[in-house]
């Protein structure tokens, strides 16, 4: 995805935008349907909105690849038997190494860019998917196991 040109990745996210706005225009009412009185600020306004939400799916995007690497990091390091705070320093530096060679390869990419505030975004989302991961794996997987091995004892 980061190696596609930006012009391909905006009408991936305009795609988006699109059929969010396709769907929020079946759900409202008609009631704006006999004002035709659309003037050139109206047109602004919508544009500035979708700009917006145009933004906010992208960096949605991101954070949420982030989470889903992390996700599988912790998931591998867990299947070799490695947990613990040093198992968390890992995961985290291989997603923000990940983030960041990302962002340097985005630099070469036609019409694309490098952002800081990008990597912050994958950061954070990588922050997002330990913690699901922690949760997951603390809360069910390792209670029904420890549950399991206890009746087997028994």
């Amino acid at each position: 995805m980061s190696g596609t040109s930006g012009e391909i990745s905006h009408q991936e996210s305009t795609k988006i935008v699109d059929l969010i706005k396709d769907s929020q225009v079946k759900l409202m009412d008609n009631a704006d349907s006999g004002n035709s009185n659309v003037d050139e600020n109206t047109i602004n306004a919508k544009q500035v909105e979708d700009n917006k939400l145009d933004f906010i799916i992208r960096k949605n995007a991101h954070g949420f690849m982030y989470m889903i690497l992390a996700f599988l990091v912790s998931s591998a390091f867990f299947a070799f038997n490695k947990r613990g705070k040093d198992a968390i320093v890992y995961i985290l530096f291989i997603c923000l190494f990940y983030a960041v060679t990302d962002e340097f390869h985005q630099s070469f990419v036609p019409g694309r860019g490098s952002l800081v505030s990008d990597v912050l975004v994958d950061f954070a989302g990588a922050l997002i998917g330990l913690t699901f991961f922690y949760i997951i794996y603390y809360k069910l997987i390792r209670r029904k196991y420890v549950f399991t091995r206890t009746k087997e004892y028994k």
